[in-house]
Formats: C-alpha cells, structure tokens, sequence
C-alpha cells in the first residue's frame, strides 16, 4: 500500500469496505466506524498566526500528509476488521459470520436535544456569593446558551437562552430546574393568562407556550421579529424589522389578524392607553383602529434604540443617555446621562439599568442614583419581582438572582 497514492487508496478501501458490507456487516457500520475514526470535536481557534509556506515545506509538508493518510487508511481498516471479527464471532464459535437480521424499529436519543437540553438532573446547582453589599445567587446555564430575556410567570423565573435554542423554567425560591422547552434562537417574552410567549430572534415568528404543559402549542408569524412583543388591546403586536411590518396577533386564536407597515417604527411599548413606536422615523403613536402613525417629534429620542414604560413616563434608551418623556405630548420631561446602558425595568419606586458594571438603581422621583449592584462581566436584561433582581448575563451565559 506504500506504493499507492491517495486517489488509489480511498478508491481500493471503499470498493473493500462496499463488497464487506453487503456480506458481512450490519447496516450503517461502516458508516458509523468511518465516523467515529475520523470525526473530531473542535476545542479552540488556532493560536498561532498564519504564514505562507514555502515550496520545500509543500512538498515535505504533503509528503509526510501521503504517509499519514495511508497509516490512517490502514488503521480504518483493522478497526472495520476486528468490529465485523467481534460481530462474527462469539465464545465457542471461531470465525463464524453472524447471521444477516433486519434492523427492527428501535428509538435513538437525538444526539443534538442531548447536547442543547439536557434534564433537569443535569443543570449545575446555584452559587451564593456578596455582590458588592448585596447577597446574590448565580446560576450557570451552560456554555454559549447565551440568556437574553427573563421573566416571572405562572410561580416560575423563565430564561430565554438564544444559543441553546430553548427556554427553561425555575423555581424562583431555589433556582431548581423545572423544565426545558425546545425554542429557536429564543428571545423575547409576552405573557398572558393562559400562555407564555416567546420570540425566534434568528428564525421566524414567534411560539406559544402552555404553562401547564411546558409545551409548545402553537408557531405564529412567517417573517423575523425583533424586539420584545407588547401586549395591549387584546393583541399581541411584534415588530418584524427585516420585513418592515409590525404584527398584530390574536393570542387566543394564534392568528396573525393585521400586518402594519412600520414605515420606520421598530420598538413598541404599551404607555398606559396607548402604543409609542420609536425607530428612524422618530417617535410615534400607533393607532390600534388605523394601523397608522402620528408623529410625536422630539430631536432627542433621534437615536433612541428601545422604549419602556414605568407606568407614568416612557424611558427611550439611546447610546449615550436615557430620556424621559410624556407619553401624550412626547416631550421631554428629563435626561440622565447613562452611556451603554443595555436595558432598563422598573419596580419598587426604582428603574433598574443594566450596564457592562453591573446593575444601578435610579430613584424614580428624583432620578438619583440610589446604588450600584456590581456584576461581572456586567448584566444584560432585568427584571424585578418582589424583593428579587433577576438578571441574565449574555456572554457568561449567567442567571443572576439578586436579593433587594
């Protein structure tokens, strides 16, 4: 085989490995010995930088390539050998090939939902820590799930983890795993009296999930979302930015009931009675009748990247700063300079900023800074129940529960 090339090589074992498995070996076994022999788990990016090769390593560089790949072909072959020697044989019997049996029906564990959602018995157990004054718990979800929105419903913390394409389920007291739903690019949330909404940030529409279940009952929406969706009016309303449309669902019937052009409107709030819509357009109400937009102008929202609502003012979110505004006149009542704030809850006579820092709180009255919550690495979204701060951690892949 020394004399052989490459081509030559992969051409004689796989007409061999053809003519063995047709006689002797059971079905899929060559394919799953190839497999397991040449697959190979990537564990890091190469480390070192990159130079272009001369022409004297080529050649010793594809000549020690040629041997390798022949000691490999050999050794693909003696594993095939003993595997089918071992299949044939038994104790007793020397050289006996095994009877042919069809394969009867048989169920395999998917090796993706093993590797993305494993059980609940499998999920690593909280960490108590101090942050800063603050007594903490911070809870693992595993490597690159990627946690973006979190939410209290139905007695559960809920975690929308982007990268591990599901949503998980917690216990709000323990940070005990409940339950895990499968969820592409899961994301945003919208709860409403019977169901948990949850939006596919890189796929399309959205899922509804029945809590009694935690399962998936329903996919609505054709088109990209982004954003979370706002409830109000007895509709789900989910912007979809690449299409340029905002959807109106009715979130008994799980039917898309209007598809709004957005004509520059891409985050949505409820503000009490009405929806604001901010975007390149500029600030807006949408009319919920019309599907149509009246400009609210206010040169300092321009930028402005999301909308919240802490029950009397909406807060726009801008790279450099956070501005209050009246939602009836659209004017601005405040602004507090808050570079890279990532986004914003309210509870408690409190707004909550999540920044690369950590967690800060703003008095509502008076737009003062009440504390610090220093996190590592920083939070990402919010949210306030009772006397607890949850918060997810993007890049660390962390569920934060804060005692207030």
């Amino acid at each position: 085989m020394e004399n052989l090339s490459l081509e030559q090589i992969d051409r004689q074992l796989g007409e061999w490995l053809r003519e063995e498995r047709s006689v002797r070996a059971p079905d899929r076994l060559v394919e799953d010995v190839f497999n397991r022999t040449t697959r190979s788990r990537q564990v890091r990016r190469w480390p070192f930088p990159v130079r272009p090769a001369s022409a004297s390593e080529r050649s010793q560089t594809w000549r020690f390539a040629t041997a390798l790949a022949g000691v490999a072909a050999v050794a693909l072959v003696a594993a095939v050998g003993v595997v089918l020697i071992q299949l044939g044989s038994g104790p007793g019997v020397v050289g006996t090939p095994a009877p042919i049996v069809s394969p009867g029906p048989s169920v395999m564990p998917s090796p993706t939902a093993s590797r993305v959602a494993p059980t609940p018995t499998d999920a690593p157990t909280p960490q108590s820590t101090t942050l800063g004054q603050t007594s903490a718990r911070s809870l693992f979800l595993g490597t690159d799930a990627a946690p973006i929105a979190v939410t209290e419903a139905f007695g559960s913390i809920w975690v929308a983890n982007i990268h591990a394409n599901q949503v998980r389920r917690y216990d709000p007291a323990t940070m005990a795993e409940l339950a895990r739903i499968p969820a592409p690019s899961a994301a945003w949330f919208a709860v409403t009296d019977d169901a948990i909404w949850i939006t596919h940030q890189t796929d399309v529409g959205l899922s509804r999930i029945d809590p009694a279940t935690n399962k998936v009952v329903a996919n609505v929406g054709d088109v990209p979302p982004c954003a979370e969706p706002v409830l109000a009016f007895d509709s789900l309303w989910q912007s979809a930015c690449d299409a340029g449309v905002i959807l109106r669902i009715d979130p008994t019937t799980n039917e898309i009931v209007d598809r709004i052009p957005s004509q520059g409107h891409l985050w949505l709030t409820f503000a009490g009675d009405r929806i604001l819509a901010i975007g390149s357009a500029g600030l807006a109400i949408l009319d919920p009748e019309t599907g149509t937009f009246s400009p609210l102008p206010n040169e300092d929202v321009v930028d402005a990247e999301s909308l919240s609502f802490d029950g009397d003012t909406v807060w726009a979110r801008t790279p450099e700063r956070l501005v209050r505004i009246d939602p009836a006149s659209g004017q601005t009542i405040s602004t507090l300079d808050y570079p890279g704030i990532r986004e914003v809850a309210f509870a408690n006579g409190s707004a909550w900023l999540t920044s690369s820092e950590g967690v800060v709180e703003v008095n509502l009255e008076t737009n003062e800074e009440r504390r610090t919550i220093p996190l590592t690495g920083g939070g990402d979204i919010p949210f306030v129940t009772g006397d607890t701060l949850w918060a997810t951690d993007f890049n660390n892949s962390l569920l934060w529960r804060i005692d207030l």
